[in-house]
């Protein structure tokens, strides 16, 4: 029978709730091995996402062959106040999570493969520098003084530069791999998914190819949900997923909706019967995922032409 373990998570310790009692311990790789070590074959470890601090213990976890379950910050904090815990400290937050993993048995998180994690934090780091060129390019506007917009400029191209080297290092990932190099291929024979969105793609979503396709366009958060209550009808909403993969799918949306015969005449659909065009985007950055995952789980399949 499993022993769930609730572990909040910050910068500098974990709170732990075991099922007798509460403890401390420092976020460093030396006292999260010795407590590791010392636990019952049973014992199941269910964290949530905290910002990337839960990393080092999944890692170490995964060593030793611990399962663990990281779950959604949100969904931990709507079961705790749904069971009555109004109240919130670290030491609470990890007694909810041993309480949400024996209510709700998530699943344990599966070990990745070491190639995978390098592509993903390549992909994520390349995110924050684009974010960062487009806040610097916005800034550029607003700046008078020559000395000030010299420097802009300086910033501007040693992250053009970063971003660069960043892509050329996930294509070495990538061609290093022989399954990864035809998946990417395979991904760029949809009309409007570029190399280096189908490069992201598949380090953001390693499940690809294994998916059904409802499931394939929840995890990426373009699922719908409905609305109703009664004889309500409210409009549909996505939620949740993987906000990355959101971000790397909209530029091959946005070149699909123009070039890709079938997808510009679905957009074009929903545009003339009055739908947001933000919306109608959004309706073939789903398509494309569902499409993605379908060819890969089908080698046979072949595009329309």
């Amino acid at each position: 029978m499993k022993i769930y373990i609730g572990i909040d998570v910050s910068k500098d310790r974990l709170d732990i709730q075991l099922p007798s009692k509460t403890l401390q311990i420092s976020n460093a790789e030396k006292s999260i091995t010795a407590w590791l070590k010392k636990l019952p074959d049973e014992a199941f470890l269910v964290c949530e996402s905290s910002g990337g601090y839960e990393s080092l213990l999944i890692t170490l976890a995964h060593s030793l062959g611990r399962p663990i379950a990281r779950v959604n910050a949100r969904q931990v904090r709507d079961f705790a106040k749904a069971t009555g815990v109004l109240a919130k400290t670290d030491t609470i937050d990890a007694r909810v999570l041993a309480e949400f993993g024996k209510v709700l048995a998530p699943e344990a998180l599966v070990i990745p493969d070491p190639l995978q994690q390098e592509l993903c934090a390549l992909v994520k780091f390349r995110s924050q520098l684009l974010t960062q060129i487009t806040f610097n390019n916005n800034m550029r506007e607003t700046l008078r003084d020559k000395q000030l917009l010299n420097l802009n400029s300086k910033t501007a191209a040693f992250l053009k530069k970063q971003a660069d080297q960043v892509l050329l290092l996930i294509d070495e990932k990538i061609n290093r791999s022989a399954e990864l190099r035809s998946k990417r291929d395979r991904l760029t024979a949809i009309q409007g998914m570029g190399k280096t969105s189908a490069s992201c793609l598949l380090a953001l979503m390693p499940e690809l190819g294994s998916l059904s396709s409802p499931t394939a366009a929840a995890l990426a958060g373009l699922a719908p949900f409905n609305h109703d209550s009664g004889q309500f009808r409210g409009q549909r909403h996505i939620a949740g997923g993987r906000s990355h993969v959101r971000a790397v799918l909209y530029m091959p949306a946005l070149v699909a909706s123009r070039h890709n015969p079938v997808l510009k005449h679905l957009y074009q659909r929903l545009v003339s019967a009055g739908k947001p065009k933000k919306l109608a985007l959004t309706v073939l950055m789903r398509k494309l995922v569902v499409l993605a995952n379908h060819l890969l789980k089908n080698p046979s399949f072949s595009l329309a032409t």
